[in-house]
């Protein structure tokens, strides 16, 4: 028998060396504050699209000569805004957001294209901004809406209902 203060290889090698207690507070905690920036990053990536909707919806009638002047059919404005304001309000609640970050992007793109055509400053400024909106899109569309969105909430309920198909 061996006496208690020698332990052999296999029993010293099993036990750990510290005991490490769990971090569950503080890796709550984290996925909180992960969570809470991912659905504000939501809000502040859309804001300029739902104020830019409701500007059009408030200066219809400038906003239609402005695409007549770009060779635009004013017959668009209607659905730009129906995307600007319902496509910002769906992506901030997380609804339908890979969907709808698509057409955001095609948004953007077409409107860099067809209004900021020139050369000037004014013009690269914007233009550089709408592409960088298509960037917040696109890496919204690779990583979806994250775990406080309505697109989370609704594939864990589909996923404990699977007696219900979409």
């Amino acid at each position: 028998m061996q006496p208690p203060h020698e332990k052999s290889k296999k029993e010293f090698i099993a036990q750990p060396i510290l005991k490490i207690r769990p971090l569950t507070r503080i890796n709550k905690k984290m996925r909180n504050l992960k969570n809470g920036i991912w659905a504000l990053s939501r809000l502040f990536a859309v804001g300029l699209f739902f104020i830019s909707g409701l500007d059009k919806i408030t200066h219809y009638d400038e906003n239609i000569i402005l695409m007549r002047e770009h060779h635009v059919s004013g017959y668009f404005l209607p659905l730009v805004i129906l995307l600007e304001v319902a496509g910002s309000i769906a992506i901030t609640a997380g609804f339908l957001t890979r969907f709808t970050c698509i057409f955001m992007v095609a948004l953007s793109l077409m409107s860099a294209f067809l209004f900021y055509p020139g050369y000037s400053h004014a013009h690269l400024m914007v233009w550089l901004k709408n592409i960088s909106c298509c960037a917040g899109f696109l890496l919204l569309f690779i990583h979806g809406a994250g775990n406080w969105s309505l697109d989370n909430r609704l594939r864990i309920y589909f996923k404990n209902n699977k007696h219900i198909s979409v």
